[in-house]
């Protein structure tokens, strides 16, 4: 008898092991079988039970008070909200070329500056009295220079002893140049028309190069960043309207386009960078206030848009109730659609309805398809 039960166990094994081994590609595939056959099997028994009713009037459901409503048009929109910093275009921290004592502070903080205007002057007491000494020294070396060129042009004298002045007058030139350049460097300029915002030194201090010394700004001009979700690239485009809202600014709100959009996707956050400009010259906005941008994603002109509550769900897909029947009276018919764009108000219906149909618009939890319905 052992003898008997070993060789079926061995059979048993060896025909176990010869079963080809499952995958999650497999189980992935029977999965949307199994779902495929479910919605078939749904849409049949929902069939069966409309021929029922027809088949056994006696049987009749009860007959559901709803409202119904026609299948509308419009223009849909989609926007997100995103968030930003305000920042001024001109903007900036002002530092001397040079080191030097400060000896004047001519504007204060507030003042309004045209671009050019004298903002700080440097102690220049020792270049103004090279450059006199100079150019002393300079006047003697040109009547030098003139007396041996007319010498040399005449013949007379050697070519180095006029090779030699006219070296040294050209040395001299260049070395005053210098000279006027390093006192252009003493006096402190605006490099644009604006605001004095901060003062940060005063007068006999030692200013350095690479230190802010004051900070200049122009308000009529700013521009905020923004990052938006990648998922938008090809509906958010440069040119496209944006609103503009500021928290702390109630009834503030402009309307502006995109200035710069970023072709560069950030790998961590997967978003990209966007601009907006704005024109205040009223300067109510300040630099660094918090902005809120309303940003539209779609825009689809004479779309079929129905209620998002009005849409429900089941394994087939997304379902409203359609009205079939004239009068005041009629039958429910279950009828999938697929959606396309939503606000959380509004459902772009791509497929499924025609301008023809009545939607079920209230009373939608009581009915399934067939379901007796007035109106």
């Amino acid at each position: 008898m052992k003898k008997v039960i070993i060789p079926i166990v061995v059979l048993i094994l060896s025909l176990a092991s010869c079963q080809p081994k499952r995958t999650a590609d497999t189980v992935s595939a029977e999965i949307g079988k199994t779902r495929t056959e479910i919605a078939a099997l749904s849409q049949k028994l929902e069939t069966l039970e409309a021929e029922l009713v027809t088949l056994q009037p006696e049987k009749v459901e009860k007959t559901v008070k709803v409202a119904i409503s026609a299948v509308s048009r419009k223009d849909f929109a989609d926007y997100i909200i995103s968030s930003g910093n305000v920042e001024a275009v001109k903007t900036a921290s002002i530092s001397p070329e040079m080191n030097g004592k400060i000896e004047s502070i001519p504007v204060k903080e507030g003042q309004w500056v045209k671009k050019g205007q004298v903002l700080l002057n440097l102690d220049s007491k020792v270049m103004k009295n090279s450059l006199a000494e100079l150019d002393k020294s300079y006047e003697m070396v040109v009547t030098l220079y003139i007396k041996q060129k007319e010498l040399w042009d005449q013949g007379v004298g050697s070519e180095m002893q006029y090779l030699e002045i006219k070296n040294r007058k050209e040395s001299m030139e260049r070395t005053r140049e210098t000279l006027s350049s390093q006192m252009e460097m003493t006096r402190i300029v605006a490099p644009f028309e604006g605001r004095i915002e901060k003062v940060m030194v005063k007068v006999g201090e030692l200013a350095t190069p690479g230190r802010g010394i004051i900070d200049l700004v122009n308000l009529d001009r700013l521009y905020i960043n923004t990052e938006v979700s990648e998922s938008f690239l090809a509906t958010v485009r440069k040119g496209d309207t944006v609103m503009v809202e500021f928290p702390n600014l109630p009834g503030v709100t402009k309307t502006v386009p995109i200035a710069f959009t970023s072709n560069i996707i950030n790998p961590l956050s997967r978003t990209f960078p966007i601009r907006v400009e704005l024109q205040n010259s009223r300067g109510e906005i300040k630099p660094n206030m918090l902005a809120s941008l309303k940003i539209r994603t779609d825009n689809q002109p004479r779309a079929i848009v129905v209620p998002t509550s009005m849409i429900r769900q089941d394994v087939g897909g997304s379902y409203v109730f359609v009205a079939l029947g004239s009068g005041n009276s009629g039958t429910a018919k279950k009828t999938y659609i697929t959606t396309g764009s939503s606000d959380g108000v509004d459902t772009v219906v791509k497929e499924g309805l025609t301008d023809s149909d009545m939607i079920v618009s209230l009373g939608y939890n009581q009915i399934k398809n067939g379901t007796l319905i007035t109106w």
